[in-house]
């Protein structure tokens, strides 16, 4: 079935097998987006977060929070896929995730933030952006705008994982209607939530990812060897669009 006619997503419509997700256990969350980012974008079932958390090796560490932000592009990149780890300026990057998904590219981003003193490193929770709604009222009057995530650990429990969790009776006709993924925040919130600007887009390979950057982003530079090292592993690329 489709989606909703004001709904934009990577996958047109809620059959089942194009939408393969799976959950994580704790602190998993860097590998179960990756492995589900990729699953989606082949509209199969091909891999799996354990063996992700396996390849982090070391650089996965439950106790300490699980994997730093740039092992999630490492561990897309490593399967031969195409993605790098970026930073979204604040008033770009709802231009750039949107263009993302319109081209059916899904995003790996992170809510949250954690700080160090007065700094923020890295995001707390990794999940997959997947869609976005143009403005819309429901069947109450009720004004939403929306973005939808296959997000691994929602509900929080897990107790009732899957993506039958972001279905809802928008137009009041008795009938629940299909959303994409299994978690919607509306557009103020998600704002509030994603403060790193941190994104993870993944391309089927290297090349479409580098002339896709190459025409849309601009990239703003650091000084050249501290602020190498620093956006390839602590803040990634400062981006922002260029149309």
């Amino acid at each position: 079935m489709p989606f909703p006619s004001y709904v934009h997503t990577i996958i047109p419509n809620d059959t089942t097998q194009f939408w393969p997700v799976q959950s994580q256990g704790i602190n998993e969350c860097g590998c179960a987006a990756a492995a589900n980012a990729l699953n989606l974008l082949l509209h199969k079932q091909q891999f799996q977060k354990d063996a992700f958390v396996h390849e982090a090796g070391m650089f996965f560490q439950r106790d300490w929070g699980g994997t730093p932000s740039f092992v999630t592009g490492w561990l897309i990149k490593r399967h031969g896929f195409g993605t790098h780890f970026g930073a979204l300026e604040g008033e770009h990057r709802e231009l750039v995730l949107r263009d993302l998904l319109n081209r059916h590219i899904p995003v790996c981003i992170e809510l949250g933030a954690n700080k160090v003193g007065p700094l923020t490193v890295f995001g707390q929770h990794a999940v997959v952006l997947v869609g976005y709604s143009t403005p819309y009222t429901d069947a109450n009057g009720q004004p939403h705008e929306e973005y939808y995530f296959v997000d691994s650990e929602w509900p929080p429990d897990l107790h009732n994982f899957g993506l039958h969790t972001n279905d809802v009776d928008r137009n009041g006709d008795g009938v629940v209607e299909s959303f994409p993924g299994n978690r919607t925040l509306e557009r103020a919130e998600f704002v509030q939530n994603y403060p790193t600007g941190i994104y993870f887009p993944v391309f089927p390979n290297q090349a479409e990812h580098d002339a896709w950057y190459k025409a849309h982003i601009a990239k703003r530079r650091g000084p050249p060897l501290i602020g190498s090292l620093t956006s390839r592993y602590l803040t990634g690329s400062l981006d922002r669009w260029k149309g």
